[in-house]
């Protein structure tokens, strides 16, 4: 191949979007950040204390943070009063700070997943304002902030959106010390955050950076000098200092307990087998991606067919005919290397969004929120996309997943009615909040494709992210409530009622481990019927929080009052006709709220 016909390949290759990387920044980016914040502060943070925690997930991480401020122990969480061995401390430590400060409530146990949810939504505006530009940092900014898991996920006190938090920053710290002069800084500044991320969830703060990074400079000609960047064996010992005390001082505190139940239960097994009923399809996780960054999502498969075609161009410029295999990938980190720098940062997303969904995709247990860290990158394939739609001519990019969401709303909003009649206990209010989402969506939607047509495209991008944010406020909120008081109810107020008590109280069938956050006091946790009525055989008097549906039963046999009945729940006393004369004594294992 000559020099004049590479020239014209390398042209090919290149796009006005693509040409080089200046390291955008003005004044205007730093007023477009405070923007994003007070926004992002908004949406996140309004009506955050309003409902009920929503049992089991976040009360596993309020009731222990109350607990540990109520104690004094700052060493060992406990939930329910005994030892729980799942999770590093770093969010109960803050939400036990944020207690003691703001007091023991659900805003004060909410406030840092909303506060880890808003910076991330700006630092991964300000890394793709930094490395494309402007436009494309807003749309990051505000499709990651309006993503429906991702928003969903930071108004709860769990620690998905920390771990993304720190995951992500980190992430982004090591690519931008790769490209930056200082790159001691950010380096260290990414070490300190992989710390922060396995005193969140232990091991996989290490894994998922080391297998993104260490693919894309592998793949990129890059190890080397990323190694001398990065310094690693000074990182490791950063990560080791700020991180590794803690596990030292819990494993010789719990006698060694603390490792078999953490790192062998809840890395190794919950990684290798099925661990509290979370097992799911292999494709569970791409289903997450896709319908939790909707309707985002739609622009990702454009976003990283681009980054394919993008590649195999610049391969078929690079290798020349007659080239055996293992010539082919030698040269291929040369080839790769020649990537444009926002092809290349395009080429680090997919790598990102892909190595995180295969990760836990591969593991047997599954939850939702585990592809959160996925969702900056997922972030910045869809600013690129954007941005590409908006400088080509062609219109179909942007209007052809806007007519789809467009139409599958339309359609949501006539199928809503018959859907919902089938799911019983439907809270009342349910369904014209949903159907007014779906209509805001389907008129958003329409509206954005006609201005694509008018060739208005950045004002139908910003119709279409303002309309998530509208629809973050204005309905996913008041529909949070109107869950609330149907899967949490009375609840809390129960809760308080048995807290006043001197009496033994039980919670029946049901894994409710929000209840002693409101009682403030030790429950005890029954779930079988041959599991209550042994412990009851053996009391005087006592108290059961349970399910309606198991009152008739219970009233069946004798020494059972009804105190309060509200919605899915009713709160019984129980006074024994056969009075033991021997004091109670709880059975092993009879306080645990973990199954």
């Amino acid at each position: 191949m000559n020099s004049s016909t590479t020239n014209l390949a390398q042209e090919k290759v290149r796009e006005p979007l693509l040409e080089g990387s200046t390291l955008a920044w003005s004044s205007a980016s730093n007023w477009a950040l405070v923007f994003t914040f007070v926004v992002g502060i908004c949406v996140y943070f309004n009506a955050l204390g309003s409902v009920p925690l929503f049992n089991p997930d976040e009360a596993l991480y309020a009731e222990p943070a109350r607990e540990m401020l109520q104690n004094g122990d700052w060493l060992t969480t406990h939930l329910n009063y005994i030892v729980r061995y799942t999770k590093p401390p770093l969010v109960i430590w803050a939400q036990a700070l944020l207690f003691s400060v703001l007091g023991v409530s659900e805003f004060a146990a909410r406030s840092f997943g909303a506060a880890c949810g808003v910076v991330l939504v700006v630092v991964t505006q300000a890394f793709v304002t930094r490395y494309v530009n402007l436009r494309a940092g807003i749309a990051a900014g505000f499709s990651l902030m309006t993503a429906p898991l991702f928003f969903g996920t930071a108004r709860e006190c769990i620690t998905d959106v920390p771990l993304s938090l720190f995951l992500g920053g980190a992430i982004m710290a090591f690519y931008a010390a790769f490209r930056e002069k200082r790159s001691r800084v950010l380096a260290v500044l990414g070490y300190i955050l992989i710390a922060l991320a396995v005193m969140t969830k232990g091991p996989v703060a290490i894994v998922l950076p080391v297998a993104i990074l260490g693919s894309y400079y592998l793949s990129t000609g890059g190890l080397k000098e990323a190694w001398q960047r990065f310094f690693p064996l000074v990182g490791a010992l950063i990560v080791a200092v700020l991180a590794l005390p803690w596990f030292v001082l819990e494993i010789a505190a719990t006698k060694g307990e603390y490792f078999q139940e953490f790192f062998v239960r809840e890395n190794f097994q919950r990684f290798t087998s099925e661990v509290d009923s979370h097992k799911a399809p292999i494709w569970y996780h791409v289903a997450a991606v896709m319908g939790g960054f909707l309707p985002f999502s739609l622009y990702l498969p454009q976003s990283v067919a681009e980054t394919l075609g993008a590649l195999r161009q610049r391969l078929q410029t690079a290798f020349s005919g007659g080239q055996s295999l293992a010539q082919k990938l030698l040269a291929l980190p040369a080839a790769l290397k020649q990537l444009e720098p926002v092809q290349s940062l395009q080429y680090f997303a997919v790598l990102w969004l892909f190595i995180t969904v295969a990760f836990f995709s591969v593991s047997v247990s599954k939850l939702l929120p585990y592809t959160l860290p996925a969702f900056p990158a997922a972030a910045i394939l869809f600013a690129l996309e954007i941005e590409r739609a908006v400088l080509k001519p062609a219109r179909w990019r942007l209007l052809i997943p806007l007519l789809l969401t467009a139409f599958t709303c339309t359609v949501a909003y006539f199928v809503m009615p018959f859907a919902l009649s089938k799911v019983r206990n439907l809270p009342d209010g349910v369904l014209p909040l949903a159907q007014n989402a779906w209509a805001a969506m389907a008129l958003a939607m329409g509206t954005a494709a006609a201005l694509v047509l008018a060739n208005r495209k950045q004002i139908a991008v910003a119709i279409v992210l303002a309309a998530q944010v509208m629809l973050c406020v204005m309905l996913a909120i008041p529909l949070t409530l109107k869950l609330s008081q149907a899967w949490e109810g009375p609840l809390p107020e129960m809760s308080r009622y048995v807290g006043k008590v001197s009496e033994p109280a039980f919670v029946f069938d049901m894994r409710k481990p929000g209840v002693p956050f409101y009682a403030h006091r030790q429950m005890s946790q029954a779930w079988t019927w041959a599991a209550l009525t042994s412990e009851l055989s053996r009391i005087k008097c006592a108290y059961i929080i349970t399910r309606s549906r198991n009152k008739p039963p219970l009233l069946e046999m004798p020494g059972y009052t009804v105190i309060k009945e509200e919605g899915l729940y009713v709160l019984l006393r129980f006074d024994n006709p056969f009075p033991p004369t021997e004091p109670y004594t709880p059975s092993p294992g009879i306080h645990s709220m973990q199954r």
